[in-house]
């Protein structure tokens, strides 16, 4: 399985340089094993510009802050503290790693021993921010009370960021060392098992502030400090000295922060923003900006398919102007069918050279398909070729036709694939989360292409490797290389 750091982490992507200005690592993921087709980059200055949009998008995604990171706990098949600070957590019997999301989670089972534990990571006498991802399960009683993160004194927990079943929501809330003193901030709307919630509290010295999804839901006064020296806490609490709270479902990514985050901040950590940065749009003004690279939240993709690539073109040559666009496709941003029939027809002017056969499309590559006004709305699509995979027999071979499993940069509302099948892991779309909640707009992910054994040339196309096919003859599909 690839982790949830490698699918979302720019630093994962292979082709591109480092990155400048962006503080922190977020680690790589190994590179997907070859087919059995050989395979030669190729200088394409304009797929680098795009991988570098879809770099800092995946950065947004995965949340990527590390000022005053002073504890992160992916989560991802390891007990390791990804900060730097060597806060790795203990598990309990009852916690096991689960695969309810891209690259797995800690699944807690409610039982005593569901835990994880390290040593105390906050100055509780300080600000602080602590966040997690947190899913109750199914099957937990919302009548019991159930704690994602704490850390702990002698007699109680300094924090506690958990569902409180006395008004059926999420809370953050902070005690006073004696337990005498209580003070909450809590969820507008309802807590619901099965759903993937991001939650962060933040206590700035004086008010504690709670956030559900990156929005700020509630804040209180709460000016009480003490140290808590007790130990850090995943999926439990303290009270009269003893363990309680036992959380039953799962939690990833939790993270500890010795400064109190600003609200823009939260919005970042939780994916709020990547929501917001990265939209697929159909009927509205496309806009994509390549931003500061110490700034994550400057870069920004508001498009569809062919307008996203459009900009990739315009942003990447001097030749890429409205006026071109205008005159060899009648359209300063042309639709995917456009694309589709100028490079068909050997229209698209002396900046495109058509690629007629699969086995010829290299990294750069532009194949668009045409939907012929069968779906409303969308004309059809267009993809940019990172890398041919190779030769592809799982599934839906056709007899006369080779398919071929082709990585490509592109952007969509719908991620190529679905989570959970065997076939994902070797073939992953960056956007994909989990079985429920993805991410849209640009990033990575992997089609089929076939080809006719007679001619070479296009024949049948799939979405993935775990979706149907459409021939040509009812979705026609061209290719071209901009030059």
């Amino acid at each position: 399985m690839v982790s949830r750091r490698g699918l979302l982490s720019g630093a994962a992507l292979v082709g591109v340089g480092a990155m400048t200005g962006v503080t922190g690592g977020a680690g790589a993921a190994a590179a997907d094993a070859p087919l059995n087709t050989p395979f030669t980059p190729v200088t394409a200055p304009h797929l680098a510009e795009a991988e570098r949009m879809v770099q800092y998008q995946r950065l947004l995604a995965s949340g990527h802050l590390t000022a005053g990171l002073i504890g992160h706990w992916p989560l991802d098949g390891t007990p390791a503290d990804r900060s730097g600070r060597e806060h790795p957590v203990t598990l309990g019997p009852g916690a096991s790693w689960t695969d309810l999301r891209a690259g797995s989670e800690l699944t807690l089972d409610g039982s005593p021993s569901g835990y994880a534990a390290t040593g105390s990571v906050l100055d509780t006498t300080a600000p602080f921010t602590v966040s997690a991802w947190v899913r109750l399960s199914e099957t937990a009683d919302k009548a019991n009370m159930y704690t994602a993160v704490s850390q702990d004194g002698a007699m109680a927990s300094r924090f506690l960021l958990q569902y409180d079943d006395t008004v059926g929501t999420w809370a953050f809330k902070v005690r006073s060392a004696d337990q005498s003193v209580k003070t909450s901030a809590v969820s507008t709307g309802t807590a619901e098992p099965g759903r993937w919630t991001h939650l962060t509290g933040v206590w700035d010295g004086t008010r504690i502030h709670l956030y559900v999804d990156g929005a700020l839901q509630n804040s209180a006064d709460a000016a009480v400090a003490w140290a808590a020296t007790e130990g850090f806490n995943i999926g439990r609490a303290r009270y009269d000295s003893a363990p309680v709270n036992r959380f039953k479902g799962s939690i990833d990514d939790v993270r500890a922060y010795d400064r109190a985050l600003t609200a823009a901040e939260v919005g970042l950590i939780s994916g709020k923003t990547a929501i917001d940065n990265n939209r697929y749009l159909i009927g509205s003004p496309s806009l994509v900006t390549w931003g500061t690279p110490t700034d994550l939240t400057t870069w920004v993709s508001h498009a569809r398919c062919s307008s996203f690539l459009t900009w990739v073109l315009k942003h990447s040559y001097a030749w890429a102007t409205d006026d071109y666009f205008k005159q060899y496709f009648d359209d300063r941003i042309p639709e995917a069918a456009d694309y589709r029939r100028a490079f068909a027809g050997g229209t698209a002017g002396p900046r495109f050279q058509p690629i007629r056969k699969v086995t010829d499309l290299q990294p750069g590559d532009l194949v668009a398909v045409d939907y012929q006004d069968t779906v409303e709305g969308s004309t059809g699509h267009i993809v940019m070729v990172r890398q041919v995979k190779g030769v592809y027999t799982g599934s839906a071979t056709y007899s006369g036709e080779t398919q071929y499993a082709v990585e490509v940069v592109d952007c969509t509302a719908d991620p190529h694939g679905i989570y959970a099948r065997p076939t994902y892991a070797a073939f992953p779309d960056t956007r994909m989360v989990d079985d429920v909640k993805n991410f849209e707009g640009v990033g990575i992910g992997h089609m089929t292409f076939y080809a006719d054994n007679a001619t070479g040339r296009f024949c049948r196309y799939r979405w993935s490797v775990n979706s149907d096919s459409f021939t040509t003859d009812k979705r026609p599909i061209a290719a071209a290389r901009p030059l």
